[in-house]
């Protein structure tokens, strides 16, 4: 019997031993790819920790190529680290690619005054409408995506998105009217 096999086997009875051993065999291998995928050793680390509490605390779902399963996971912690980075990121209001001329100082001015609308107005929205707009506009995420992480059907989040920006209209144009 291989020693992966052993050790799936020991981690399966729930043998704190085997799960050790697991740690301490693929640990720098996992961190170093954690490393390069994220450039951040404090993130590589949360990445490669977040993995082996699941694999304590969820019980063992592998059935064969343990170095393979503990590589998947640690890939894809470092990718959601990485979009959640992106997204924190992108959080702030995207000033318009089209820009008027920003040397003029009124023209500074009035486009800061644009964006500040628009948060504030953002700040207004339901925290469910404000989500899904933030999400969509900010950090570019279609629609199936946003409702993969948030748990919810599309068409709830097509709907929250919709009402958010019907919301958001209106409280721009209210803002216009003073």
């Amino acid at each position: 019997m291989s020693e992966d096999r052993r050790l799936l086997r020991g981690l399966q009875r729930g043998e704190n031993a085997a799960w050790r051993q697991i740690y301490l065999k693929y640990k720098d291998d996992l961190l170093t790819i954690a490393r390069s995928l994220v450039r951040d050793v404090h993130t590589a680390e949360d990445c490669l920790q977040e993995v082996f509490v699941s694999l304590a605390s969820d019980g063992c779902k592998v059935r064969s190529n343990l170095k393979g399963y503990l590589l998947s996971c640690v890939v894809n912690r470092a990718r959601d680290h990485l979009r959640r980075r992106d997204a924190q990121s992108n959080c702030q209001v995207n000033r318009p690619e089209h820009r008027v001329d920003l040397t003029d100082p009124a023209d500074i001015l009035a486009e800061e005054d644009r964006v500040k609308a628009v948060t504030r107005a953002l700040e207004k929205l339901p925290l469910e409408q404000r989500e899904v707009v933030v999400l969509h506009l900010q950090a570019d995420m279609a629609f199936r995506r946003i409702a993969a992480i948030l748990g919810l059907s599309i068409n709830t989040v097509q709907s929250r998105y919709r009402y958010g920006m019907e919301k958001l209209r209106q409280l721009l144009d209210e803002k216009e009217a003073i």
